[in-house]
């Protein structure tokens, strides 16, 4: 459980703990609680339940196995890094669009904040290049969409290695590096538009909305007024 404003009490047997963002509270399977918030603050928190499995596949298998070994609730400290991932997962739920990619890269980094260990980094040597070179020709122009769990099943690695190796040498994640793709095609196709709102949803955006707000912060201009420039 992760909190992501405010505070409350966990109440279990004759222990309590007090939670606020600044801590992470792993519950064990079957445990029975008494919760109690503190004041008349607002209170919102996320309860993240994986299965072991799901852990298994997008972050390896040993924090699953170490998951699977844990059985006693505690509460653990709450990283920066841990506070900002569950905060825009939690943001990207909230949005009116939701782009799966994101969800997925949200959720794996969450994930492996949760359950591993942070490995220290080094330079990629050719094997990582030619993954990272792969990734893209896959992806191509941007035309299909790929999820990111897609992309790694067909790469043979796992999602949590991928979304680390391609944002440390790309600088971008996948799905803004995707979105970027698809946005280079506006440029071109959006002159010989009719339908801005169709060409929205073909090139993957889910409204005309969402995709002149992604289009405005990457190029500075409105589709529209850059179909009349053009």
């Amino acid at each position: 459980m992760l909190t992501l404003r405010g505070a409350f009490v966990y109440e279990r047997d004759s222990s309590h703990s007090l939670l606020t963002a600044n801590q992470a509270l792993f519950i064990a399977p079957g445990d029975v609680s008494r919760d109690r918030f503190v004041d008349d603050s607002p209170l919102d928190y996320m309860l993240v339940t994986p299965h072991s499995d799901a852990v298994g596949a997008l972050v390896g298998e040993r924090p699953a196995a170490e998951m699977r070994k844990r059985r006693d609730t505690h509460v653990s400290g709450a990283s920066a890094r841990l506070q900002h991932a569950a905060s825009a997962l939690w943001n990207l739920y909230q949005r009116d669009s939701h782009d799966v990619t994101e969800i997925e890269e949200s959720s794996v980094e969450l994930l492996s904040l949760l359950f591993c260990s942070p490995a220290p980094r080094r330079r990629a040597g050719k094997g990582h290049s030619n993954l990272i070179s792969a990734v893209k020709e896959l992806i191509g122009s941007g035309r299909d969409r790929w999820s990111l769990t897609a992309i790694a099943a067909q790469l043979q690695v796992s999602p949590a290695y991928l979304t680390d190796l391609f944002r440390r040498y790309e600088g971008v994640s996948i799905a803004r590096y995707q979105r970027r793709l698809r946005l280079s095609r506006a440029l071109v196709e959006l002159p010989h538009t009719a339908d801005i709102a169709a060409l929205a949803l073909d090139l993957g955006f889910s409204s005309h909305a969402h995709f002149s707000t992604a289009f405005r912060a990457t190029y500075g201009e409105t589709p529209s007024r850059y179909r009349e420039r053009f």
